[in-house]
């Protein structure tokens, strides 16, 4: 994470954010990996009508959350790592996947003050980011529980890379995933609870898109969204990172329209008018060729237009904003937190200009400007 980045931009740092998206888009899991068996989602579940009016029809509330293993990592620079464990409470038969995964990251020597889900993106192979970016919350008096999501790290399944199940061929599936990383947020979030401070979340990428669907089920004290945006199945079918699960959903007979219709239940743009966040943000990359500009634009319509900036980043160069990120969200939280210690607003108020897009009208008071990590 770089100190300094909010000051890069210009067309060759644009040119060079697009190289690196085009660059990202090949590396992706194959959608020949499909996970084995049939879905565990019927189609009529997903096309429920009821379930938009009612989300928690299709992501029941949990029950309470016995964790079954808790495990103490580390302990430096004022900062405690432990690792816990609990059964999904919507399983979908495959033993590794259905053990959810939570890293908690407490102040070692005070207590906390306020409380983070942090649901990361698809296909992260590592945690070297999450790691510092949970380490830095944590060490101003904030605790961050990093959350595996389905198929992602320790529980992907032997042989296969992390996140290779979560999107594939099969629609259905993926609907599957979506509704179980839901389910399980749920689960993380009354964990967070039982510590008595206020409690949200913050999604990057495919995270931010189940943030923003967690926030229309659960009251939550700070919603924050990193690079994402709404109409998930336009977004799969116009993405340069995607096209290649496109065709594999077009080989099986799949239409955009009804892509749309089987996932609507996992867009976020669904349920507008129906977050239960106090404060929402969401910031996004302006170079960003992954994730279309539309779709951003859609979600930030469809949730009233709350505070956004366009980044100079692209959707994989955005985690060299990583570092400002983390103090953007402690001033957001507030000085009785950070302490203010590591917030200098004044640095930060002359970029802020610059992360407007040329000729936009800012729709929002002034805020120091949020910045984005890679997904």
């Amino acid at each position: 994470m770089c100190p300094n980045a909010a000051r890069l931009d210009g067309e060759l740092w644009r040119r060079l954010c697009e190289w690196c998206d085009r660059v990202g888009a090949r590396q992706i899991p194959s959608p020949a990996l499909t996970a084995p068996g049939a879905s565990p989602l019927s189609e009529t579940a997903c096309l429920d009508p009821q379930a938009l009016r009612e989300p928690s029809r299709f992501y029941p509330p949990p029950p309470p959350v016995r964790p079954d293993v808790r495990e103490k990592l580390d302990e430096a620079n004022g900062v405690a790592i432990e690792q816990l464990a609990f059964t999904s409470a919507v399983p979908l038969g495959i033993a590794a996947n259905d053990r959810v995964a939570l890293r908690f990251y407490r102040p070692a020597h005070h207590r906390s003050r306020f409380a983070l889900l942090v649901l990361p993106g698809i296909w992260r192979q590592h945690r070297w980011f999450e790691d510092r970016f949970c380490r830095g919350l944590a060490s101003q008096g904030v605790t961050a529980a990093l959350m595996a999501l389905p198929f992602h790290w320790e529980r992907a399944p032997r042989g296969t890379p992390s996140g290779g199940y979560f999107l594939s061929g099969d629609p259905l599936w993926t609907a599957a995933a979506v509704r179980q990383a839901v389910v399980d947020g749920r689960a993380a979030l009354s964990l967070l609870r039982r510590g008595g401070a206020p409690v949200g979340v913050v999604g990057f990428s495919l995270g931010g898109v189940l943030a923003h669907i967690l926030m229309a089920l659960e009251p939550l004290d700070l919603g924050v969204s990193v690079i994402a945006g709404g109409d998930v199945a336009g977004i799969v079918w116009e993405s340069p990172l995607t096209q290649a699960y496109r065709r594999a959903m077009e080989a099986r007979g799949m239409t955009r329209s009804t892509l749309a219709a089987l996932w609507a239940a996992g867009n976020p743009t669904s349920y507008a008018g129906r977050s239960q966040a106090s404060r929402l943000l969401m910031f996004n990359a302006r170079y960003d060729l992954l994730l279309p500009r539309k779709f951003t634009e859609e979600l930030w319509q469809t949730h009233g237009q709350p505070p956004i900036r366009w980044l100079p980043a692209g959707h994989t160069t955005a985690f060299l904003f990583g570092r400002t990120l983390v103090e953007e969200i402690l001033a957001m939280i507030g000085p009785s937190v950070s302490g203010g210690a590591s917030l200098r607003r004044g640095e930060y108020a002359a970029n802020d200009q610059a992360m407007e897009p040329a000729g936009q009208k800012k729709s929002e008071p002034a805020h120091a400007p949020f910045i984005p990590t890679r997904h």
